[in-house]
């Protein structure tokens, strides 16, 4: 090789790393920008952001319990797991840094920003050249990136899934069983790791043996079978049972060598099938996210997915043969994603971005490498002499510099409007701390609603109060107590309210929000119950 030739070589290689980190870099300023952009209102639109900074906060300050007892009636005060711990702990240097709710966005900012990036570098993994736009079409899917904009273990969650998933493709199933571990003590999904590995290694399985059947008559595997060499499907098969022990080993260690075990146990069962799966939304009412998304409404609302996504679909089965067992798994997982989302719409979180890999990773194996010269040439000597494709230029033209763009805007005005609608920072904060300043520890606060728990718990984790974090938990340790809550809390009670309230919640202070009007009526009309504090959100009551 000629000395310019090796200068060219080199060169060329450097431009590629080069290319390489600048892709990276660009990936992660521009989904911090976006996030950052989201989150600059002074607003949660999670209450549950308030729980988060809250255990964080305590974390910080060197108090850390195995118990929960801020929710005495409810099944936490007897099994209870802080799913989130790791997450928690994530936040810690966030709350110190700053005022911990500030932290906690500038937390949400780096960790979706971190997820970005991780979906860029799987798609990089495996060298789909689309990658970047790939990433640059999940940032602007708007049901996606409101919940990437939550305050809470949504986008690391992510993260480490899809990291997991990344190991098992690898077949490092070291690296597969760490993370198994760390996806346990960081957040109660950690059965999508467990069911996407064991997903994967049963179709590379069954995608190895039709192969196999297919290769049965070659001359290659009769040569093979006369030197008794090992088949590369028998290594394969050893790497598949690994990877799937290696899941279900790290998951199973991260549930025992638990500080909350095994409380957590029982937890789960109520967080993952109680709520998760069986759920009680026809019974009693529930957060938002757990109720249906209808199909048509999905397919609506995230229609920058919905169109490549039917692209890909035809592709791939047209092309089936040509399909590769990590585009296979992906496509199980899209579908598995579909029908929880279905189910609950909170799901859209996993649905959107296992949509796109699907769409990226199948396409690559549809159309193999894309060479943009080629495919020019064939544009210019097939298709613009074509009276048809012509009209189909226009059509695609129109979409992508026209409703493109329009979806887009119309989406970004959306979600900014949808995260500035919540809970603003300081809600409840000087009810909360009255009640701190004038209550014995312990007291116990009768709320007008479940979702204002976290709030509440924020400003004074001193007191104890009736149903927080869903109110399943309330409604699973004591039915009767639920409705006498959920009754007063709607106007609805009748009888002697003051001896609901003392006797069977033992409260010791009455806190309603302003817009519960029918509650207010209720308890004003008992003299037992004395207005103490009139605060910018709540009344305050003392019970007599």
């Amino acid at each position: 090789m000629s000395k310019s030739t090796s200068f060219r070589a080199s060169l060329a290689r450097q431009y590629r790393l080069h290319q390489g980190w600048l892709g990276y870099l660009t990936v992660f300023v521009i989904a911090f920008v976006l996030f950052a952009n989201f989150q600059h209102v002074a607003v949660f639109a999670d209450p549950d952001s308030y729980y988060h900074a809250g255990m964080a906060v305590q974390m910080r300050d060197g108090h850390f319990s195995t118990s929960f007892t801020a929710l005495p009636y409810t099944t936490l005060a007897h099994s209870y797991a802080d799913q989130h711990f790791l997450y928690h702990l994530l936040l810690v240097p966030f709350t110190a840094i700053a005022d911990p709710l500030i932290g906690l966005k500038l937390a949400t900012i780096a960790f979706g920003a971190l997820m970005a990036l991780t979906f860029y570098w799987f798609l990089r993994r495996w060298n789909v050249q689309w990658a970047f736009a790939a990433t640059m079409l999940l940032l602007m899917v708007n049901p996606f990136t409101f919940r990437m904009n939550l305050a809470k273990a949504s986008s690391l969650s992510l993260t480490l899934l899809i990291l997991g998933i990344a190991a098992a493709f690898s077949y490092r199933y070291w690296l597969l069983g760490f993370l198994s571990f760390a996806y346990v003590w960081f957040y109660g999904g950690f059965p999508l790791l467990v069911l996407s590995v064991i997903l994967f290694a049963v179709v590379s399985a069954l995608h190895r043996r039709i192969m196999k059947r297919q290769d049965s008559n070659t001359l290659l595997h009769k040569i093979r079978s006369l030197l008794g060499r090992p088949f590369r499907h028998q290594r394969i098969r050893r790497l598949n049972l690994r990877i799937a022990v290696a899941v279900i080993v790290g998951t199973t260690v991260g549930l025992i060598a638990n500080p909350f075990f095994p409380s957590n146990i029982r937890f789960y069962f109520d967080q993952l099938v109680r709520i998760g799966i069986m759920n009680y939304q026809h019974v009693i009412g529930v957060g938002g996210e757990w109720y249906p998304y209808h199909f048509i409404d999905l397919v609506a609302n995230t229609v920058l997915v919905s169109i490549p996504l039917v692209i890909a679909l035809v592709l791939f089965f047209l092309f089936l043969k040509r399909q590769s067992t990590r585009s296979i798994t992906l496509f199980f997982l899209w579908l598995f994603f579909l029908v929880l989302t279905l189910k609950s719409r909170r799901y859209v979180e996993y649905y959107v971005p296992f949509s796109m890999l699907f769409v990226a990773m199948s396409l690559k194996d549809s159309v193999g490498e894309f060479n943009w010269k080629d495919a020019w040439r064939s544009f210019k000597t097939d298709f613009l002499g074509n009276f048809w494709a012509r009209i189909g230029i226009v059509a695609v033209a129109t979409y992508c510099l026209i409703l493109l763009p329009t979806i887009v805007v119309r989406d970004y005005v959306s979600e900014k409007k949808d995260l500035a609608n919540g809970f603003p920072i300081g809600m409840f904060q000087q009810e909360s701390r009255w009640i701190k300043d004038h209550g014995a520890p312990g007291s116990i606060v009768f709320h007008s609603d479940w979702d204002e728990f976290p709030v509440l718990f924020y400003y004074n984790s001193s007191s104890r109060y009736i149903a927080g974090l869903d109110p399943t938990f309330l409604y699973l340790q004591d039915k009767d107590r639920y409705y006498q809550w959920v009754n007063i809390t709607l106007g609805k009670a009748t009888g002697d309210i003051y001896a609901t309230v003392r006797g069977s919640f033992n409260a010791d202070f009455v806190i309603v929000a302003h817009d519960h009007i029918v509650m207010e009526s209720l308890i004003q009309s008992d003299q037992r119950f004395a207005l103490a504090f009139t605060g910018p959100d709540a009344n305050v009551y003392t019970v007599q």
